[in-house]
């Protein structure tokens, strides 16, 4: 299976580069466990709709698999989270950002009340979850830890945006939790298709399994249908 992992990434990384990952033992297979739940990461409209500063492009495809995915969770009756970020009105809730950023104070960032709402094709139920961050990681200082034990989930099938930022910090949280992690690829976005990519490959070869969206409903509708 690690043979399988190292070779759907030859055409992107180097031959000697990806030796070093098969010599080190990595891109072993994760897998699905006893119980999968949806997280959702951060795909508000502040980063799927151009018309904000923070959404790179158009998300089009995107929003089709985030689509698709989340029916699939809706129909087999597993658990879905969403995470998105908290109120951003205040320098102190902003915290480092105020230095990262150009304007952390603009309208569009720490006060459009429209910015931090998803749109309704994949966004959450009543009975859905969602956790508020400050921070890329939604583990960090969040209740999502203790939720997903209290609901026996010891699998997550990550989407969401930015690859190389909150996606790839949850991620590797996750992993640090001893969850599991399936990213889903195609319903994962980043402004940057090159820093999209390189973060999948690397969590791919450490962290978790990055599959394609029609692999993940297959093994989904597998395991829990």
């Amino acid at each position: 299976m690690a043979a399988d992992k190292l070779e759907k990434w030859r055409d992107y990384v180097p031959d000697e580069e990806l030796e070093t990952y098969r010599k080190a033992g990595f891109a072993q297979p994760i897998g699905m466990g006893k119980k999968a739940a949806l997280l959702n990461i951060d795909t508000t409209y502040m980063f799927v709709d151009p018309s904000y500063s923070m959404c790179g492009r158009e998300m089009g495809d995107l929003i089709e698999a985030l689509d698709t995915l989340t029916q699939t969770f809706r129909d087999l009756g597993l658990p879905i989270y969403y995470s998105r970020r908290d109120d951003r009105s205040h320098p102190t809730y902003r915290g480092v950002w105020n230095h990262k950023l150009q304007e952390p104070d603009a309208f569009q960032y720490a006060n459009d009340p429209r910015a931090d709402q998803w749109p309704d094709s994949y966004g959450p139920r009543a009975q859905d979850r969602i956790i508020l961050k400050n921070k890329p990681s939604c583990f960090f200082a969040t209740p999502l830890e203790a939720f997903l034990r209290y609901d026996d989930v010891d699998t997550l099938i990550i989407c969401g945006v930015s690859t190389s930022g909150c996606v790839r910090s949850g991620a590797v949280d996750a992993f640090s939790h001893n969850f599991r992690s399936i990213i889903v690829e195609d319903a994962c976005g980043d402004r940057s298709p090159q820093a999209h990519k390189a973060n999948l490959f690397d969590l791919d070869m450490k962290f978790g399994d990055v599959e394609s969206l029609s692999d993940t409903i297959t093994a989904l509708k597998k395991h829990y249908g």
